[in-house]
């Protein structure tokens, strides 16, 4: 079920963004024009046709001009039909009307194209047949040329709109301006200012959006469509038939009714929709100033139709009475109170209008009016459908005015990226951009779930918690290439070999005047603890990870000088800039075989989540969970997934420190037992430091945090649902702090009672993110439990979604049959997949001289054999004991990964004195796993685990240091891992190259 909704969110997704591709399939790009060689002439020679028509176009940023191929005789355009594909037909018309009379029957017959006659003057027009005559059968419209080459424009525009509107106004709800007018004279000089005011208003508006240019280029073919109609029954047909989509009627007073003229059609064509449809807002057009009472009387508008303002007659109509132009709050009397421009400053003086002015606009449909003229049909229909008689009081129907704005508001930004704008970015759900260019690899992540957030009813599935993700803005690269030619000016940054002397200079380079605009009016809205986090093109990518290589930086925000707080933001940006040419980013770039200079840098700025607690801030819960869990103990299936959960900010999680773990599918079973809980449980926790609002921000993260000791956390009375107290005597564990006793961090109260559906959101998130990804996957998320929404819940923050495994190679190995005298080591707990018969170097910590007291020591002789190997251009295993990559350097040797890059294979193992459970800090261990390095534990406990401690100490060593030995074996090791079971091994090599022996065999 869940699946089922998620996939309808991104199809609902993908219609709402295509929507707009699909409207007006219809488009007449290629032209023939059929004339005499005198008429082509003159339009090309004396009137410029081709560059007028362009110009035209142009000037209206309308996208592509038609092209217009000329012929000049019968034969001329039957061949030029046959070898082009021609949209539609034009016959310039003169004297001679037979001829194009005959060639267009002749081109209906053998062609399904619109044929249009242009008559190049209004002399000839009497000329032409009736509209009903057997000759005018193969014509579809009758235009006369005024001279302007938007003729041209409306020509192909109506064609346009009377091919495309039954699909538009189904797919896109788009909106019908039915013109009536039987003079072809008339229509030939109206619809041009027509089109182009219709243009130009819907330009506007769109302009006023918060969409992207390509975007805005697609809405405008949601633009109102205009259909023509020259009598009395087309007109009641095509009223009939779009009437749900009527956004306006023009119509002459008299034309044609039952086959003759009749005086006074128009006006009683008006009064059979003003008592139809009163709010329709209707325009009459006429030579006779007698019938502008009339009209009035009927609640229309009047234009003369001799104006000499037609144009500007005509914008005051589109603005007025359509909601094309400002909104003017007006008193009853008429007088102007204000007016707005745009949604937003709607919004803001809406509330304030007298309730005169309020009743005045809202008894006439002026609300819904300009709601439907900006696009917004629906919410405009849900509006128009409400009587001011249904509400009791004013401040009913102003409160119920006022949510339809703010719904449109929401809606049209909720889960998706919108440009930085205050009014849109306060208080709705969505990302701001603050500079255009990809969004990075952590951007993309972070936009695609706060989609799934935002659109999928997690209430639906679990109560009582709310799943959101923090306010968050990105920068795009565009800022990062722009702040690079700044700094590259008189500068080689790319062989700059001192990564101090970088991010001094980076210190020194401004960054885009455009963004720091942007930034100091992000902070205006955004007072709370930010982190700015790297979002590299490469980053959280499914085959080449960068998770942890780059630099994040917190800064309180909390500076009572508002240009310090931006300096920090500043300086905290430039810094993650710089961090793409530190040591260790340059190593792991080749380690994956890239270049530095391919790289760029986004940036996502979000808001550090948490509760306040005197000078400290933090949130109750941290963690990280994987759909998959290499590590399952009795009674759990690896597709149960594991979690990690710990007390104050996620970097205790990530970086591998003691959390609690356990199943989101079996949350009350314990993985460990209590006496192991009691003993490895959280002791320390790490909390944003608001007590120094300027930090020395270029230190790192770090420099934010204080360490503080669980004890304080209860006195900050955070512990009531994630603690529990060990019973000494009877050892066991009482969920709460009721009594005294040893505090242990085990979330009981959460996971076994049910406090909040912490285990059911997680493993939901987790299917989606295995479904949506198409791989095992891994969150990272931090809990709020200070019930601080609206509804009273908790909340959720989802704050990355990557995934965990890229290939699985399938291999699979039968343990009963494997011999342990060829083996280097076995484990059945291990990650990783496939086989490696390469890799000949082995760097292992000596057992007898392992002491957790000198790990600082051996991260420098660790990282010096790989400078070694890769100097040689070598993998190899590494051993050691306790865990890699752990920032506690007590439980094992706190490396990073660029120091330890030439690892095919990563062993953890323990020995009787010490044992540490594995590592599955969140950065190391994505990268091991999304390269697929070989993860393996030797766990002494276990009868199955085996490493061959002689075999390793007899090989002579190519070099020993005090804790660490490096052999090489003359023929290459097979190192071989089922992934699916997690079992691994590393077999010994024989004397000479030979078959492997060992039962593999493809799954």
């Amino acid at each position: 079920m869940i699946f089922t909704e998620l996939t309808d969110v991104f199809d609902h997704y993908r219609t709402d963004k295509d929507i707009f591709h699909d409207l007006m399939p219809a488009k007449m790009q290629e032209i023939l024009l059929v004339a005499t060689l005198y008429d082509a002439f003159i339009l090309e020679r004396d009137g410029q046709l081709s560059e007028q028509i362009f110009g035209e176009y142009y000037q209206l940023n309308l996208t592509s001009a038609p092209r217009i191929t000329s012929a000049y005789s019968r034969e001329d355009a039957l061949r030029k039909l046959d070898l082009h594909t021609i949209n539609m037909v034009i016959f310039m018309v003169g004297l001679d009307i037979d001829t194009p009379l005959e060639i267009a029957r002749e081109i209906k017959e053998l062609h399904d194209v619109p044929i249009l006659l242009l008559f190049n003057n209004s002399v000839a027009l009497p000329l032409c047949p009736p509209a009903d005559s057997p000759e005018m059968a193969p014509i579809d419209r009758v235009f006369v040329w005024n001279g302007y080459s938007r003729i041209f424009l409306a020509m192909t525009k109506y064609v346009e709109d009377y091919l495309n509107v039954d699909n538009d106004t189904a797919l896109g709800m788009v909106q019908v301006i039915l013109l009536i007018e039987d003079s072809v004279r008339f229509y030939s000089r109206y619809l041009p200012v027509l089109y182009v005011e219709i243009m130009r208003q819907t330009q506007r508006l769109i302009s006023e959006e918060n969409l992207d240019e390509m975007n805005k280029l697609l809405r405008m073919r949601a633009r109102p469509k205009v259909l023509l109609a020259t009598n009395h029954e087309q007109a009641t047909s095509l009223y009939e038939r779009y009437r749900d989509n009527l956004l306006a009627v023009i119509t002459d007073v008299q034309f044609p009714k039952e086959g003759s003229t009749d005086p006074h059609a128009g006006l009683n064509f008006v009064s059979m929709l003003k008592e139809d449809n009163p709010d329709l807002p209707v325009l009459v057009q006429s030579s006779e100033m007698k019938n502008q009472k009339t009209a009035y009387d009927l609640g229309a508008s009047f234009m003369h139709k001799a104006s000499e303002s037609l144009d500007s007659d005509l914008k005051r109509f589109f603005t007025e009475r359509l909601g094309f132009g400002c909104f003017v709050f007006r008193s009853p009397d008429g007088v102007e109170i204000g007016r707005v421009h745009n949604l937003e400053e709607f919004e803001r003086r809406f509330p304030s209008i007298p309730d005169e002015s309020l009743l005045y606009h809202g008894s006439r449909n002026h609300f819904s009016a300009w709601l439907m003229a900006h696009g917004e049909v629906l919410f405009a229909r849900i509006l128009r459908s409400a009587r001011i008689e249904d509400f009791d009081t004013a401040v009913e129907l102003r409160s119920y005015i006022l949510s339809i704005f703010e719904r449109v508001r929401i809606l049209n930004v909720k889960g998706r990226v919108v440009h930085f704008d205050e009014y849109v970015f306060a208080d709705a759900n969505c990302i701001a951009r603050l500079a255009n260019g990809s969004l990075g690899g952590k951007g993309r992540g972070t936009t695609f779930i706060n989609h799934l957030v935002e659109n999928i009813d997690f209430s639906g599935y679990v109560e009582g918690l709310d799943v959101r993700i923090p306010k968050t803005a990105i920068i795009g690269i565009d800022a990062f290439e722009h702040f690079l030619e700044t700094y590259q000016s008189g500068r080689d940054l790319y062989h700059e070999e001192d990564y101090e002397v970088i991010r001094a200079n980076f210190l020194e380079t401004p960054l885009p005047e455009y963004l720091v605009w942007k930034l100091r009016r992000f902070l205006q809205l955004v007072t709370g603890p930010l982190a700015v986090r790297s979002s590299g093109l490469f980053e959280d990518m499914l085959l080449q990870p960068f998770a942890g290589i780059y630099d994040t930086f917190l800064i309180p925000n909390n500076h009572p000088d508002p240009e310090i707080r931006f300096r920090q933001l500043e300086d905290a940006i430039r810094l993650v800039y710089a961090s793409i040419f530190s040591p260790r980013s340059k190593a792991y770039f080749d380690v994956i075989n890239y270049h530095v200079e391919e790289e760029r840098m986004a940036i996502v700025l979000q808001e550090v989540v948490g509760g306040v607690h005197g000078n400290y801030l933090y949130p109750h819960i941290s963690g990280t969970a994987q759909s998959h869990n290499f590590y399952p103990v009795a009674g759990l299936a690896p597709e149960d997934g594991v979690a990690n959960l710990a007390l104050g900010l996620g970097t205790y999680v990530v970086d591998g420190e003691q959390c609690f773990r356990f199943s989101p599918r079996h949350p009350r079973m314990d993985i460990v037992a209590p006496e192991a809980q009691a003993g490895s449980s959280q002791r320390h926790f790490y909390a944003l430091d608001l007590g120094n609002p300027a930090p020395p921000i270029h230190l790192g993260e770090q420099s934010c945090y204080a360490r503080l000791d669980i004890a304080e956390a209860e006195q900050h009375q955070v512990l009531n649902l994630l603690a529990s107290v060990y019973d000494l005597e009877n050892h066991r564990l009482q969920p709460g702090l009721s009594r005294r006793g040893p505090r242990i961090l085990n979330f009981a109260n959460i996971l076994k009672y049910d406090a909040i559906p912490l285990a059911k959101t997680i493993e939901i998130l987790l299917e989606i993110g295995e479904k949506a990804l198409g791989n095992p996957v891994e969150i990272e998320f931090a809990v709020d439990l200070d019930k601080r929404r609206p509804d009273g819940n908790p909340t959720f923050y989802l704050l990355q979604l990557k995934p965990l495994i890229h290939r699985m190679d399938e291999v699979k190995l039968e343990p009963e049959e494997l011999r342990p005298e060829d083996a280097v080591l076995f484990t059945d707990q291990s990650m990783g997949n496939g086989q490696d018969a390469t890799i000949r170097d082995i760097v292992f910590a000596d057992p007898a001289c392992f002491d957790n007291g000198h790990t600082l020591e051996m991260v420098q002789e660790v990282e010096e054999m790989n400078r070694s190997l890769k100097a040689d251009g070598r993998k190899a295993v590494f051993i050691g004991f306790g865990r890699w990559g752990t920032r506690d350097r007590w439980l094992g040797i706190p490396i990073q990964f660029h120091q330890i890059s030439q690892a095919r294979v990563l062993v953890e193992a323990d020995l009787p004195h010490f044992h540490v459970d594995s590592s599955l800090g969140s950065h190391f261990f994505h990268n091991l796993t999304s390269m697929n390095i070989g993860y393996f534990t030797i766990n002494i406990r276990s009868e199955k685990h085996y490493v061959d401690w002689d075999w390793l100490m007899a090989q002579t060593p190519v070099k020993t240091t005090a804790h660490f030995r490096h052999v090489r074996t003359a023929f290459p090791l097979e190192i071989l891992m089922d992934g699916r079971r997690g079992l691994s091994l590393i077999r010994k090599p024989a004397d000479g190259p030979r078959p492997s022996e060992l039962p593999v065999q493809d799954a």
